[in-house]
Parts: C-alpha cells; sequence; structure tokens
C-alpha cells in the first residue's frame, strides 16, 4: 500500500500575481441603478405588464435615489444619523398616527402623484446609459494602471502613452469616504506616494477596493521580502 505525500499549500508567493490593473472609474458608473431599471421598465411596458403610473412613479424614485450619490458624500456618521433621522420619524409618525390618520394622509398624497411614462422614454433612457456606460468601459481599457514588483505605470492615451514611477519606498493608502458608493461597487480611494516622485497618485472610485489594496500589499510584501534577503557585501 503506497502513501500519497501531502500537497503543500502554495505559498503566498505562489498566488500573488505579477502585476495588477487598477481602474479608476468617473462617477457616472454609479448610474447603473437606473439603466437596469430603464431597461426593465422599458420591457414591462412595452410588454403592458404594469401600469404606466407604477412604471412611472417608480422610476422617479430610483432616479432621485441614484442622483443623491452624485449630490452628497455619505460618510460613516453622515450615514448613521441619515439611517437614525428616518427611524425616529417613521415612529413620530407611528404615535401621531393614535391621534390623527396621518399614514392615512400620506397614503393618499402617494396615491394622487401620477407619473406616467411611454415605452420610448424608457427605450431612449436605457440605450442613452447604455452607450454612456459602454464609452466609460472601453476608455478604461486605455487609462488605467497598473502594479508590479519594480514600478507603477500609468497607461493613458489611445496611443499607449505610460508614465512609471519606481515602487520602491513606495505608500499606499485606502480611503473609503462614502458608504452608498461602497455598496454599489464595493469602490474607494487609493493614495501612492512613490519615494521618487513629488507627485501623489490619488485614484478614486475604484472598484472591490478592498481586494485591490490586498493584491497589492502581497505584491509588495514579497518584493520587500526578496529585496531583504539579498545577500550583503562580501
Amino acid at each position: 500500500m503506497t502513501s500519497t505525500a501531502p500537497t503543500p499549500a502554495p505559498s503566498v508567493a505562489d498566488r500573488t500575481p505579477e502585476n495588477v490593473i487598477i481602474r479608476p472609474w468617473p462617477k457616472v458608473v454609479f448610474l447603473y441603478p437606473t439603466f437596469i431599471v430603464t431597461t426593465v421598465f422599458f420591457l414591462l411596458s412595452w410588454l403592458e405588464l404594469v401600469s404606466p403610473t407604477v412604471l412611472g412613479n417608480t422610476f422617479m424614485l430610483v432616479l432621485w435615489l441614484n442622483l443623491l450619490v452624485f449630490s452628497f458624500d455619505f460618510s460613516r456618521i453622515k450615514s448613521i444619523t441619515i439611517v437614525i433621522t428616518i427611524i425616529a420619524l417613521v415612529l413620530l409618525v407611528l404615535w401621531l398616527d393614535n391621534k390623527a390618520d396621518i399614514t392615512g394622509y400620506l397614503g393618499k398624497v402617494f396615491t394622487s402623484i401620477d407619473i406616467q411614462v411611454n415605452p420610448a422614454f424608457f427605450g431612449f433612457m436605457s440605450a442613452g446609459l447604455g452607450f454612456l456606460l459602454a464609452l466609460v468601459f472601453i476608455n478604461s481599457r486605455f487609462n488605467y494602471y497598473e502594479v508590479n514588483a519594480r514600478e507603477i505605470l500609468h497607461h493613458h492615451g489611445y496611443l499607449g502613452d505610460i508614465q512609471r514611477w519606481s515602487t520602491e519606498g513606495l505608500e499606499m493608502n485606502k480611503e473609503i469616504n462614502d458608504v452608498v458608493e461602497y455598496m454599489l461597487m464595493r469602490s474607494g480611494r487609493l493614495i501612492f506616494q512613490p519615494a521618487t516622485s513629488k507627485k501623489t497618485i490619488v485614484l478614486d472610485n475604484v472598484a472591490s477596493v478592498n481586494r485591490i489594496e490586498q493584491c497589492v500589499n502581497d505584491l509588495l510584501s514579497i518584493v520587500a521580502v526578496r529585496i531583504n534577503q539579498q545577500p550583503g557585501p562580501g
């Protein structure tokens, strides 16, 4: 009976990619919920499966909430404050409802709103947003950052222009200033400070920022280990 030796688990160096691609996105990508809603609502209105009033009212609500992302930075403290305020207002309305029919009055106000949108509007809105997001995606293929063991490369321009910074002594910081943006795309800000340059590299709206940060940390830590293991002068 032969025994098979256990396969050793891959080390961190084996799992670490040779380079990390970082793509900063413009804020317009946070309109993707509106794009999804308009696309679905176009099909529902075209097939006449839902009343135009329901679709119109819901669309305006989604659009209004989506535009809030561009209007304010929802920090952790501000988000907690907003949630507590909403809960307090709901409890206040429920308490006042015992003395006056507040919920009934609010129900009449909301049901009186009659925003009707035809399929053509949803179709053009979906096509316009889809075209805009497609342009942003194509542009991201020509404007991105690459971090490898030796340097940071900024690929930009349609002719392949490249700007380089050394990773020796590189400092990296991560910031998540907007809770809503993080919820939509797990996005945040990465800040690189090369030791050989006075310029700070600020990358906003980096999707999956925690994963990207971990990959860059693993890559730079292995580079540091390799430097420390180099033999000194004999």
